[in-house]
């Protein structure tokens, strides 16, 4: 049978043939069979051999004026066909104006590996880091921070090499979080360009140790130079930190939040491991995932990020933020759970016995007395509680910024951000306004752990 597929006529008939008792060629696919999720091997192997109806499928429903759901559900299904203009048009969508048809359009341009992505992919991370020092690294300019990091995943999947020359060209503009994600991007290539890119960069101390873990885990057995820790105060992430990626459940919604966050977990510092830097993660997954399910505890970003099927969005704490007392509470609260198991339903999203993932890391900060997300989003109309809802009501655990490009080629520290803002506030008052609109969300909310 294999020998047959190989044919391209004896491959076109079959096709014909398979399809010819429930759609003729060229006829349109409905919105219904669209979206049922039982016909959806069938519709993608349709669009696969019927270019018209895959045209048609594009005009109709993604160009059209329907909703995010139905138009992500059409780009997600076109990247089966093989048609360049399907391609190169599914590459323009990447800039529409809806953010959630957005994010599809990027993830899509990473599944299909569609090279006419690369160009407007690469253009929205630049975008992003040129107006880094002005909109924030966080709150301010989240979405656009989030398609920069699906964006650098994307190109990670694509794999062409001068983009992934490009994408390393970026990561001295970029902070930790957006560094580990071009790490863990250049590490899917086979190129030399970027295996001595993180060669060198397992082996710089002046690094972040999370970032380094990320590329001495790319490196898949290359050697580097000695794993000394480097500078934890570089790290911009603290042990006890509730981490995100993307997920099954994390496909944008306007309803739960424009961000396609779809996993999270509690960060566990990094460790000195067989030579390598490696990164400790607890978290809680259905109990059939590799290495293994339930409540875990795992040494890699891969593990994390689903064998880096999705991007790592980065590090966040309750808005009230963890005392020294309180992250070993919630560091311990983790641990005590090792070995449960995962809550297919959700119905026990916190335990005692069943988890999912957002509810194990609400377990975890509620037991050292903190709450992340307001408690009328876990019950009644607010259950189930999803990653994205913990991810809106929390809030980034850094000050960071990156170095901003300084003529004749050097590098320079951003002010603080109060500093910033605090002059911003004069000028602001120097012309008769009051008030900040827009300015970057700092967590400076630290507060005395109750006694007991």
């Amino acid at each position: 049978m294999n020998g047959i597929f190989r044919h391209p006529i004896l491959s076109a008939v079959l096709f014909s043939f398979a399809f010819s008792t429930c759609a003729s060629a060229g006829e349109k696919i409905s919105v219904p069979e669209l979206t049922d999720p039982a016909r959806a091997e069938e519709v993608r192997a349709r669009v696969a051999a019927d270019r018209e109806a895959a045209r048609a499928l594009l005009n109709d429903v993604v160009r059209s004026g329907k909703d995010a759901e139905t138009r992500c559900t059409a780009i997600n299904t076109l990247g089966a066909s093989a048609d360049t203009y399907i391609a190169k048009s599914l590459a323009d969508v990447i800039n529409d104006a809806d953010p959630a048809v957005q994010s599809c359009a990027i993830r899509a341009a990473g599944e299909a590996k569609n090279l006419f992505a690369v160009k407007d992919l690469l253009l929205l991370i630049e975008n992003y880091l040129a107006s880094y020092s002005t909109m924030g690294p966080y709150e301010a300019g989240m979405l656009a921070r989030i398609k920069a990091i699906d964006s650098v995943w994307a190109l990670g999947e694509i794999g062409d090499p001068a983009a992934t020359q490009k994408l390393l060209k970026f990561f001295g503009e970029s902070d930790n979080v957006v560094k580990i994600n071009i790490a863990i991007s250049a590490g899917k290539t086979n190129s030399g360009y970027a295996k001595k890119f993180l060669s060198s960069l397992a082996g710089n101390t002046s690094e972040a140790s999370a970032v380094r873990a990320a590329a001495f885990e790319t490196l898949a057995g290359s050697k580097a130079s000695a794993a000394a820790p480097g500078a934890a105060l570089a790290d911009g992430i603290e042990k006890g930190d509730i981490i995100y990626a993307g997920g099954r459940m994390g496909i944008p919604q306007s309803w739960i939040a424009d961000v396609p966050v779809g996993h999270s977990g509690i960060f566990g510092g990094t460790e000195l491991m067989d030579g390598k830097l490696v990164v400790v993660i607890y978290d809680c997954v259905p109990d059939t995932f590799q290495p293994y399910g339930g409540v875990r505890r795992i040494y890699s970003w891969k593990d994390f990020t689903h064998q880096n099927k999705y991007p790592y969005y980065g590090n966040r704490v309750s808005k009230v933020r963890p005392t020294a007392a309180q992250r070993k509470k919630i560091i311990l609260a983790a641990k005590a759970k090792l070995g449960l198991h995962y809550s297919d339903t959700h119905f026990q999203q916190k335990g005692p016995d069943l988890f999912d993932c957002v509810g194990y890391t609400e377990y975890a900060y509620e037991a050292a007395g903190l709450n992340p997300t307001p408690d009328e989003q876990e019950t009644g109309w607010g259950w189930p509680l999803t990653p994205a809802e913990q991810f809106a009501a929390t809030v980034a655990n850094t000050q960071m910024r990156p170095p901003l490009a300084m003529a004749g080629g050097g590098s320079g520290r951003a002010p603080r951000t109060e500093i910033i803002t605090n002059n911003i506030d004069k000028l602001l008052k120097a012309y008769g306004m009051e008030g900040r609109s827009g300015l970057p969300e700092v967590n400076s909310d630290i507060r005395p752990e109750p006694e007991n």
